[in-house]
Protein backbone atom coordinates (compact mmCIF):
# COMPACT_ATOMS: atom_id res chain seq x y z
CA UNK A 1 0.00 0.00 0.00
CA UNK A 2 2.94 2.66 0.54
CA UNK A 3 4.39 1.86 -2.61
CA UNK A 4 0.97 2.59 -4.81
CA UNK A 5 0.93 5.81 -2.85
CA UNK A 6 4.45 6.24 -3.40
CA UNK A 7 4.24 5.75 -6.74
CA UNK A 8 0.52 8.15 -6.96
CA UNK A 9 2.92 11.05 -5.53
CA UNK A 10 5.61 10.55 -7.82
CA UNK A 11 3.54 10.44 -11.08
CA UNK A 12 1.44 13.73 -10.12
CA UNK A 13 5.02 15.35 -8.96
CA UNK A 14 6.69 14.41 -12.72
CA UNK A 15 3.35 15.47 -14.45
CA UNK A 16 3.32 19.24 -12.48
CA UNK A 17 7.16 19.03 -13.53
CA UNK A 18 6.55 18.08 -16.87
CA UNK A 19 3.55 20.71 -17.60
CA UNK A 20 6.19 23.22 -16.35
CA UNK A 21 8.70 22.52 -18.07
CA UNK A 22 5.87 22.94 -21.26
CA UNK A 23 5.08 26.60 -20.16
CA UNK A 24 8.73 27.69 -19.91
CA UNK A 25 9.50 26.26 -23.13
CA UNK A 26 6.36 28.52 -24.55
CA UNK A 27 7.29 31.63 -22.65
CA UNK A 28 11.10 30.70 -24.02
CA UNK A 29 9.79 30.48 -27.70
CA UNK A 30 7.78 33.04 -28.15
CA UNK A 31 10.38 35.83 -26.33
CA UNK A 32 12.80 34.96 -28.41
CA UNK A 33 10.68 35.57 -31.19
CA UNK A 34 9.64 38.66 -29.44
CA UNK A 35 13.65 39.65 -28.87
CA UNK A 36 14.32 38.87 -32.41
CA UNK A 37 11.65 40.82 -34.28
CA UNK A 38 12.13 43.79 -31.96
CA UNK A 39 15.90 43.56 -31.34
CA UNK A 40 15.04 43.70 -27.43
CA UNK A 41 18.74 43.91 -25.17
CA UNK A 42 18.94 41.61 -22.13
CA UNK A 43 17.04 43.25 -19.46
CA UNK A 44 14.29 43.29 -21.92
CA UNK A 45 14.21 39.65 -23.22
CA UNK A 46 14.48 38.39 -19.62
CA UNK A 47 11.60 40.75 -18.11
CA UNK A 48 9.44 39.57 -21.27
CA UNK A 49 10.39 35.64 -20.43
CA UNK A 50 8.78 36.30 -16.83
CA UNK A 51 5.50 38.31 -18.16
CA UNK A 52 5.01 35.15 -20.60
CA UNK A 53 5.62 32.32 -18.53
CA UNK A 54 3.45 34.24 -15.61
CA UNK A 55 0.90 34.92 -18.58
CA UNK A 56 0.77 30.59 -19.36
CA UNK A 57 0.48 30.02 -15.44
CA UNK A 58 -2.60 32.10 -15.31
CA UNK A 59 -4.27 30.55 -17.99
CA UNK A 60 -3.28 26.68 -17.29
CA UNK A 61 -4.63 27.53 -13.74
CA UNK A 62 -7.45 29.55 -15.23
CA UNK A 63 -8.77 26.76 -17.25
CA UNK A 64 -8.33 24.36 -14.64
CA UNK A 65 -10.24 26.05 -12.57
CA UNK A 66 -13.25 27.07 -14.83
CA UNK A 67 -12.79 24.18 -17.21
CA UNK A 68 -16.82 22.96 -16.68
CA UNK A 69 -18.13 26.93 -16.80
CA UNK A 70 -17.36 28.61 -20.43
CA UNK A 71 -19.28 31.54 -19.61
CA UNK A 72 -17.12 32.33 -16.93
CA UNK A 73 -13.88 31.33 -17.99
CA UNK A 74 -13.77 33.46 -21.17
CA UNK A 75 -13.58 36.83 -19.55
CA UNK A 76 -10.93 35.16 -17.02
CA UNK A 77 -8.47 34.66 -19.51
CA UNK A 78 -9.63 38.07 -21.71
CA UNK A 79 -8.32 39.74 -18.41
CA UNK A 80 -5.15 37.87 -18.75
CA UNK A 81 -4.68 38.76 -22.20
CA UNK A 82 -5.37 42.79 -21.18
CA UNK A 83 -2.88 42.85 -18.49
CA UNK A 84 -0.08 41.12 -20.67
CA UNK A 85 -0.68 43.53 -23.35
CA UNK A 86 -0.50 46.40 -20.21
CA UNK A 87 2.79 44.79 -19.15
CA UNK A 88 4.51 44.19 -22.46
CA UNK A 89 3.49 47.93 -23.48
CA UNK A 90 4.55 48.99 -20.19
CA UNK A 91 8.48 47.07 -20.50
CA UNK A 92 8.90 47.65 -24.19
CA UNK A 93 6.90 50.55 -24.56
CA UNK A 94 4.40 52.22 -27.22
CA UNK A 95 6.80 51.86 -30.62
CA UNK A 96 7.90 48.49 -30.01
CA UNK A 97 3.98 47.35 -29.07
CA UNK A 98 2.92 48.44 -32.46
CA UNK A 99 6.27 47.35 -34.19
CA UNK A 100 5.06 43.65 -32.70
CA UNK A 101 1.39 43.95 -33.38
CA UNK A 102 2.06 45.05 -37.26
CA UNK A 103 4.37 42.16 -37.52
CA UNK A 104 1.72 39.91 -36.04
CA UNK A 105 -0.56 40.94 -38.55
CA UNK A 106 2.00 40.79 -41.37
CA UNK A 107 2.34 36.74 -40.54
CA UNK A 108 -1.16 36.25 -39.72
CA UNK A 109 -2.04 37.17 -43.68
CA UNK A 110 0.96 34.65 -44.75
Amino acid sequence: MKKFILLAILIVFTLNVVAQDDLTEKATKITNEITKVLSLNKEEKTKVYEIQLKRFQEVVSIREKYKDDAETRKPELKKVYKRLFGKLKKTLGKAKMQQWADYKREIGRE
